[in-house]
């Protein structure tokens, strides 16, 4: 690079002197000494050469840029350059004086104006700037800061551009199952250079996808994420134009990762997404969790499903990730493969997480609690903003059902943890219509302990309770709706957590038979997503309703379990009772008649009843008493009976009428 900028200085100040009508002599033969250097082949500038035959520069064209880049960088150029065509020629370096300072014929001149009139190759892949809106021979050309890099040795794209090589050493290393080879071995054709075709990989994120694709073209991946862009219009598009640029400079396939915009609510940055798409020469690659995703394209499109690695994967990815850091104990390894479905880079994440987190014994092996940490820190980023986490206190000793119910909920985690046992070890898996996942529907009226139990089994599990917000879920956007539950279901599936949909029945509704318009054809379509995605989701579910008619027939029958609870009799309220109000410390009365209050008030739920007993403490302590007495717990069922609607036509002991 270095010889080619003092060619371009010599010739910009023989140029100068020739119009000076100064002897250029001496500059003649500086240039020619110059030019014997460079017709060495091994003094040839490499990245030049290779940039040329990507773009199918001619030889006239790569003088042009280099013209371009030493006015540029070169100070002494710039100075001449100033001398030529002055103080314009601070902008940028002109195809007129170009074709002055290299003696460039006449008609080549013209015949070069005219391609970059056109929009030349050189303007096309953002390489090289025009700074006038109008085109012209005295328009300033300048050179983009990734250029000038690229020129002189730096491989490191722009951000937010990504590159992703595998070389020969390390290809080894990469794990991969039967299904992920066979993958593998159907995208090498489709990879090829002169492939024009659009090839979208569906699966959930961080299991390996761009380096798949990286593992099977044989050649360096450009990768765009852009889903950390969001839907901002400016930055997608200035990260396009990046992208294009890195594309001009290096061989390589493109990638659009995490690719979710819909063309309804993101009409400006799906637009520009399409033309992208038809611009770009060669194979182009979608990631995405979403199925069947559409961006218009006229390309041949080809879509492959993307799967996480098996168990056995798994657990090499984690003996590879983890090396001779963990102490994870009998079985370790083993469990953390089986019970997190995650890729290579889920399990890299995790393993990162748990060593920052090790502040007070960064010294010390990594053990199992603190990389099932490590994981769970991912899940609650991968979930945030449309989940909360919810803290289990509760036990089973807190839980009141009717014997059949608990029967069911028992049948219900025996499934959970056994499953493994069941589904692999004896076979049944081949049974199974798609996934292995396990979904419940708790229905019945509020407080009767739908929550509570969902709880509980995730407590019982070991696994992380996460409830659903629907509001931040729900989208009037066409698409959205689908784009976040994705996004919920790949979390929660990756990191063994339990998912909680409260009040199912406003997302999962019975699908109208008519389809009057828009509005019933896509509620109708993000249900039959919602049906696909619980049928192949690989944790567990539960859905909760008041209204089990509401829920959609299809859903049903897809479920694991459908476990209906009642409200509480007599006796379970009166045990309701006596749980509620005992903790360890309380301080209680030895007139507790709970068959009695729950003769008094017999719509209660459990909930209510919770509610009751914790008021009848603070009615007691406010009192100053030095019990919780009778008189406070039935004060505080009366005050819960009022909130319920009701009240109490006799508040005569004993008697349970009441109006409404």
């Amino acid at each position: 690079m270095h010889l080619q900028l003092e060619r371009w200085r010599a010739r910009a100040e023989r140029a100068v002197a020739r119009r000076g009508g100064r002897d250029v002599d001496e500059l003649d033969e500086q240039i020619e000494e110059l030019e014997r250097e460079l017709a060495r082949a091994e003094l040839r500038h490499a990245r030049m050469r290779a940039l040329a035959a990507r773009l199918g520069l001619v030889d006239l064209e790569v003088d042009l840029l280099w013209w371009i880049v030493a006015a540029a960088s070169e100070p002494a150029v710039l100075r001449a350059s100033e001398s030529l065509g002055g103080s314009r020629a601070r902008r940028g370096a002109s195809l007129a004086l170009f074709a002055e300072v290299a003696a460039v014929a006449p008609e080549a001149a013209r015949d070069l104006a005219l391609q970059l009139a056109r929009g030349h190759r050189l303007i096309a892949s953002g390489l090289v700037r025009q700074a006038d809106d109008e085109v012209s021979a005295a328009s300033p050309l300048t050179p983009t800061p990734r250029l000038m890099a690229y020129l002189a040795g730096d491989d490191l794209p722009e951000p937010p551009i990504e590159r992703i090589a595998i070389d020969r050493a390390t290809r080894d290393r990469f794990v991969y199952d039967l299904e992920q080879l066979a993958t593998l071995r159907s995208l090498v054709d489709l990879l090829a250079p002169t492939a024009r075709v659009l090839l979208a990989i569906e699966g959930p994120a961080r299991t390996g996808r761009r380096h798949a694709v990286a593992f099977a073209a044989g050649r360096p991946v450009l990768s765009l994420d852009l889903e950390r862009l969001g839907n901002r219009p400016a930055a997608v598009g200035a990260a396009l134009r990046a992208l294009r640029r890195e594309l001009a400079l290096v061989d390589a396939v493109p990638v659009l990762a995490n690719v979710t915009i819909d063309r309804v609510a993101a009409a400006e940055t799906f637009a520009m997404l399409a033309a992208f798409v038809e611009e770009t020469a060669g194979p182009l690659v979608l990631t995405t969790r979403l199925h069947a995703l559409d961006l218009g394209s006229a390309r041949p499109v080809v879509r492959v499903t993307w799967t996480a690695p098996d168990v056995a994967a798994r657990a090499t990815l984690w003996r590879q990730a983890l090396g001779a850091d963990a102490d994870l104990g009998p079985g370790g390894l083993d469990q953390l493969a089986h019970r997190y479905r995650l890729g290579p880079g889920g399990i890299a994440r995790a393993v990162a997480s748990t060593r920052i987190a090790r502040v007070a014994t960064p010294d010390s092996r990594l053990t199992l609690p603190e990389l099932v940490g490590g994981v769970r820190h991912n899940i609650a980023e991968g979930l945030a903003g449309v989940a909360t986490r919810v803290e289990v206190t509760q036990s089973w000793a807190d839980l009141v059902l009717a014997e059949d119910t608990l029967d069911q909920v028992n049948g219900l985690v025996a499934r959970l943890r056994h499953g493994h046992q069941v589904l692999d070890g004896w076979g049944y898996r081949e049974k199974l219509a798609r996934g292995a996942g396990v979904a419940a529907l708790f229905s019945g009226p509020p407080g009767t302990g739908k929550t509570m139990v969902a709880g509980l089994i995730a407590r019982e599990l070991d696994l992380e309770l996460y409830q659903v917000d629907l509001s931040q879920v729900v989208s009037k956007w066409v698409g959205e709706t689908e784009k976040q539950l994705a996004r919920v279901f790949d979390a929660a599936e990756a990191g063994h957590a339990l998912l909680l949909f409260d009040e199912a029945d406003a997302l999962f509704g019975q699908r109208s038979t008519e389809t009057r318009g828009a509005v019933d054809r896509y509620a109708n379509l993000e249900v039959n997503f919602l049906l696909q995605r619980i049928e192949a989701f690989g944790g567990v579910t539960v859905l909760t309703t008041n209204l089990d008619a509401a829920i959609d027939k299809a859903l049903k029958r897809r479920l694991a379990g459908h476990v209906v609870f009642a409200a509480p009799d007599d006796d379970e309220r009166a045990t309701l009772w006596r749980r509620c109000i005992r903790t360890a410390t309380a301080p209680l009365g030895g007139d507790h008649d709970y068959d009695e209050l729950a003769m008094m008030f017999p719509t209660m739920s459990g909930a209510n009843i919770r509610n009751a007993a914790i008021a009848a403490a603070f009615f007691a302590a406010r009192d100053g008493a030095i019990a919780i007495g009778q008189e406070h717990l039935e004060r505080a069922g009366r005050v819960e009976y009022r909130s319920m609607g009701f009240l109490l036509a006799d508040r005569s002991r004993g008697q349970g009428s009441m109006a409404r």
